[in-house]
Formats: C-alpha cells, structure tokens, sequence
C-alpha cells in the first residue's frame, strides 16, 4: 500500500480521491486550509473506511511560507512518500494578491505546488515507484502565458487567470517528467465535475465528484501507469493537451520564473 498526499483533500474532487484511496487501504495525509476542516474530512472518512491509516497537515496555499513549514514538517514526520496529488483549487471571481505578492490564482493554483513539489522531493525519491500527480483543467486550452502580466497587473479576467493556472500546472507536470526521469509525473482533466468551484466561476453543475476523482485516483496507484510520465489524461486515458502545454520553451521559462519566485522558500 502507498503513502499518499492530496491537497485539498477537505471537500469536492480532493475529499473523494481521498475517500477512495482510504478504502482501497492506502496511507493518507489528508490537506486542508486549516486544522478544523482537515479534522472534519478525516472524520468523514475515517466513518466510510473505521481501518484507514490517515494523517493531517494544514496550510493556507496562499501563503508560501507556511507551504514550505507544512513540507518541512511533513518530511520530519513521514519516513517515504509514494505520491503526491496537487489537487487544490480556486477561482476567484476578482483579483486578490496574496500577502506573497502573487494573483491569489496563479498562486494557489499552481505556484504553491511547485514550492511544494520542489520541498517533497526527497522524500519521493525514497519511494520505489513515486509519482506527482497535477490536477489542470480543459480549461489550460484557453490559458496564455504572459510573463509581464502574470498577476494581472495590467489586465486581470478571472477565467483567463483560472485557465492560465492551468496551463502553467501542465507544463509544470510536462517539466517536472523532464528534469525528474527517476518520478513518473503526468497532468489530468478531472471532467466538468458539480464542486463548489465550478459553481463559483461558472455557475453551472457537472458530474459527480466520484467521476472527478477517478483519474486521480488511477494516476496515483494503477500499476499501468507507474512507468508513464509527462503526459496528460482525461478519464484515465492519455491524450494530447493543448499545443501550448507541449512546449518545452515555454515550460522551461514557466520553470525558471518559478524558481525565482519560491527561492526564499527553498533550501540553499
């Protein structure tokens, strides 16, 4: 059985892949913003699986600083990690900096992950078989990356930065497989799933949350997987993304940015 993170894991998409991994017997470590709604997914599934073995940690992603405390901890407490699924999402229907300096967006969504990833490393590499799951969107079709507008400093539009976060976590997923050949790193779209998300920015409902989290799920444990890296999936198959999200350049530079961006945070 694996060691799993998810973040997110305290309602929608995240709350179910959790549920699922529990009842197939995996380790968890369930992530929320904070410790009380964290306490209330793990009683939720710990009552649908009494046998799970479940972990806590909590960390506003909008807070890079207490991204890297909550790794930090995370690497003290656990002896290995199998894998980690980037799972937590937000759209926000305004623009909002974060106390980071970033779009809350771009942040939450995407750079709060990349800090993350980059501080689990070394606790993936004790793992025979680690993996990085990135949950996009279909949405990264219609996201562009403008490095002098990244925070929306000229313009902001809340689904081109919702789609321009997605966009950034394929071709982090993409990068990653490159840089890391030892992890199998791959991207997904969860389909167009009822959580309070897409109600939020869409207003509009969608699949079950059982549906959205199947490709997660498959990504996180299916042995026919475990060699298959930079790729992106939709209902547990993979299929090619938008043209952008391919782009190595593009991917590099995206890397290079968020490098810099997180290197307070990062070891030296």
């Amino acid at each position: 059985m694996k060691t799993i993170i998810i973040t997110g894991s305290t309602d929608g998409i995240g709350l179910e892949t959790a549920l699922e991994l529990a009842l197939q017997g995996h380790e968890l470590v369930l992530h929320g913003r904070n410790e009380e709604k964290v306490r209330r997914a793990r009683n939720v599934i710990q009552r649908a699986a009494p046998d799970a073995v479940l972990h806590t940690t909590h960390a506003n992603l909008a807070d890079l600083a207490a991204v890297a405390l909550m790794a930090q901890d995370l690497a003290a407490r656990l002896t290995n990690l199998d894998a980690l699924v980037n799972n937590a999402g937000v759209y926000m229907t305004r623009r909002e900096v974060s106390k980071d300096g970033f779009e809350m967006t771009l942040e939450v969504n995407y750079l709060a992950h990349f800090l993350l990833t980059m501080l689990l490393l070394p606790l993936l590499k004790k793992s025979p078989e680690p993996r990085v799951v990135t949950v996009s969107s279909i949405a990264h079709t219609r996201g562009r990356l403008d490095f002098d507008n990244l925070n929306g400093e000229r313009h902001f539009d809340s689904y081109h930065a919702y789609a321009s976060s997605k966009l950034a976590d394929t071709l982090f997923a993409n990068e990653l497989a490159r840089r890391e050949p030892w992890l199998a790193s791959n991207s997904l779209h969860p389909g167009v799933i009822d959580t309070k998300l897409l109600h939020t920015g869409f207003n509009a409902k969608g699949d079950s949350v059982a549906v959205g989290a199947r490709t997660s799920v498959y990504l996180a444990t299916s042995p026919d997987v475990k060699s298959i890296s930079g790729k992106y999936f939709d209902n547990c198959a993979a299929i090619r993304p938008a043209p952008l999200a391919e782009n190595q350049q593009l991917a590099q530079q995206l890397w290079e940015w968020s490098e810099n961006a997180v290197r307070p945070r990062l070891p030296a």
